[in-house]
């Protein structure tokens, strides 16, 4: 009797032991004793259970929640990528990158310091985007920012060193001068240039120009075509600058997007003012969203290299493309058309 229940302690002690450790599988080929880990279940989370499914410690946390896991993505990751049944958000997809509709997105009226916040959320997504700076918000520690932006996958272009808006920002409030246009261009690329680098250390080029409130002039188009600068324009409005339109409505821009928005396509946000939070939020929500239908964001230049598009294919004057007064709205469709 004795020995049977010595022998029942100890099947029930090894029982408890199993249930608490990590399951393991074993086959044996030759010599070789294969061991295949299982994730166990623990209160509904899955825990990882080797050091090569772990979350790299690299890839930033998601901002608004960083206990939160990896984004759920739409790629079919080989076994080496799995991360115990999430996707490893290192997974190369720029390799891929004709499995995805590319996006630009682009911010107005910086630097600022919601730059590293919009750098963190689009990096968590493993995307980038391009800022439009004006040189008269540039402090002293603007340009750690922007290069942060920089090292991190994004383009800074010039939004003008004072915001002149070629329509009215002449003497007595007519057109601006060639010259003005020209001095407001080049004192801000000139700044740009002179302090920022590109990630592997060479001088910074600057390659895109977004007018201030989108409005060019012929002398716009003559200034930006003799110094090779693409003027990009937008083909969808994050719409917060306006202060007509109510959070829903901006939020229907982005949600409508998710289904209709054309590989190459250009998004005007704005980086500061006083709708510039909304379009973060609207962001924060719906970056899965995107990320789940397919989408993937990057910075213009980067996604000319992916799609093999060169600056002398959209930079100067472009022909008339759907009604854009020769300002590029998507990248693709304006290197179809090619100069003029």
């Amino acid at each position: 009797m004795t020995k049977k229940i010595a022998t029942f302690l100890l099947a029930v002690t090894v029982a408890i032991a199993f249930a608490g450790c990590t399951a393991t599988d074993t086959t044996s080929s030759g010599d070789v004793e294969v061991i295949v880990e299982e994730t166990i279940i623990q209160d509904g989370n899955s825990s990882m259970t080797t050091s090569e499914n772990q979350i790299p410690s690299d890839i930033p946390s998601n901002p608004s929640n960083p206990s939160s896991s990896a984004p759920v993505s739409s790629e079919q990751p080989t076994s080496s990528e799995s991360t115990g049944g999430a996707i490893n958000p290192n997974y190369e997809w720029k390799n891929h990158s004709k499995d995805f509709k590319l996006i630009a997105l682009t911010f107005d009226d910086g630097p600022s310091a919601n730059m590293t916040r919009l750098v963190n959320l689009l990096s968590w997504y493993e995307g980038a985007g391009t800022f439009f700076v004006n040189g008269n918000k540039i402090n002293g520690g603007s340009y750690g920012i922007m290069q942060s932006a920089i090292n991190a996958g994004w383009d800074i272009g010039n939004h003008g060193d004072n915001h002149l808006v070629a329509t009215i920002g002449g003497i007595g409030g007519g057109e601006a001068s060639y010259d003005q246009i020209k001095s407001d261009i080049n004192n801000l690329t000139t700044k740009l240039e002179g302090n920022l680098k590109t990630r592997s250390g060479a001088p910074y080029k600057v390659n895109f120009y977004r007018p201030p409130n989108i409005k060019p002039t012929a002398n716009t188009f003559k200034v930006c075509s003799e110094q090779k600068l693409a003027v990009i324009w937008l083909k969808h409005d994050a719409l917060d600058w306006d202060q007509g339109k109510t959070f829903n409505d901006r939020r229907k821009v982005f949600k409508d997007g998710i289904s209709s928005w054309k590989d190459g396509d250009v998004i005007l946000c704005h980086e500061t003012g006083v709708f510039s939070e909304d379009t973060y939020k609207i962001l924060e929500e719906l970056l899965p969203d995107f990320y789940r239908a397919g989408y993937r964001f990057c910075s213009i230049s980067e996604l000319m290299q992916m799609r093999g598009v060169s600056i002398d294919q959209i930079s100067g004057e472009l022909n008339n493309v759907g009604g854009n007064r020769g300002m590029v709205t998507n990248i693709l469709d304006a290197a179809a058309a090619g100069k003029k």
